[in-house]
């Protein structure tokens, strides 16, 4: 199915159509798979990108019942340094044979969460042994600074203060040489792509599990580009198991950033989508493996 979105900017040339190759569903089609986890292609002009894996062979299945051809992808992008977005790598691999994939340098295999808010905690970082075994494919993209990777695609890392702060309470951890701490999410970051060719072309930012939060997201993308407008945000929230003053304070947020349109899912959870909806029923798409968007 597709879809086609008018960026309140006014750009209309389809530069930049987004297929969703992987999320928690349901599908568009009884034909698709779904699962936990999110991967999305992304065709800007001549490129074309891939965004995440999921955590199987789910996106790459789905991709070809949807046509699309993971052997042309031109590079790749992991968005932080979780199972549920990078355990599929081997599979786009297996499919790709030149892509580069572009990750944080502050990506490795230490991302651990509590339980049910006790002590108790489990692994949900990339797949022991991946790094190492894929290293010759993997380019490392610095945690300060926005990396270009490709003419109007560009990759920007959490310059927040204070976001460990953000990993206690989320009961999110980083296990290194025996050694816990809170998670800064130093391992995420925003692929920012220009909707058009001019200086004060708008944007659209997808960040897939906005673990920082969405203000947070949105001011680091506003200081790394200033003056530009945000046309679409596209990525899970993190809310599933927030408050509903907190997700009325992310479309609070939504509002006066001025966002045009929100696509969402996985990790926002359906209640919170349900939220947002309700606010801002025109500007607020739901994520799901299939859905074809020009935007």
């Amino acid at each position: 199915m597709a879809v086609w979105l008018l960026p309140r900017g006014g750009f209309v040339a389809e530069r930049l159509v987004m297929t969703v190759l992987a999320e928690n569903g349901p599908a568009e089609d009884a034909g698709l798979l779904c699962e936990h986890g999110l991967s999305l292609h992304l065709a800007y002009g001549e490129v074309r990108m891939l965004l995440d894996f999921d955590q199987s062979d789910v996106f790459a299945r789905n991709a070809e019942a949807l046509g699309v051809n993971l052997a042309q992808v031109d590079l790749a992008v992991l968005s932080h340094a979780h199972y549920d977005h990078a355990d599929g790598m081997a599979h786009f691999f297996a499919h790709n044979q030149h892509a580069s994939l572009h990750l944080s340098s502050a990506c490795a295999e230490t991302c651990w969460s509590t339980k049910g808010g006790t002590t108790e905690t489990h692994y949900i970082g990339i797949k022991q042994g991946f790094i190492k075994r894929y290293r010759d494919r993997l380019v490392t993209v610095a945690t300060c600074g926005t990396t270009t990777i490709a003419p109007g695609v560009h990759l920007v890392p959490h310059s927040t203060p204070s976001l460990a702060e953000v990993g206690r309470q989320a009961g999110m951890w980083l296990c290194e040489n025996g050694s816990w701490r809170p998670d800064d999410f130093a391992h995420e970051m925003s692929l920012v792509v220009e909707l058009g060719d001019t200086a004060k072309a708008p944007l659209a930012i997808f960040n897939s599990c906005s673990h920082a939060g969405l203000p947070a997201i949105v001011a680091e993308v506003q200081a790394a580009f200033p003056g530009r407008a945000i046309d679409f945000y596209v990525g899970g929230l993190h809310l599933v198991h927030a408050s509903d003053e907190d997700v009325l304070r992310v479309a609070d947020a939504i509002e006066s950033a001025r966002i045009g349109q929100l696509l969402t899912g996985h990790c926002t959870g359906a209640h919170a989508l349900e939220l947002l909806q309700r606010r801002a029923p025109c500007r607020i798409v739901a994520l799901r493996p299939g859905l074809c968007v020009t935007l």
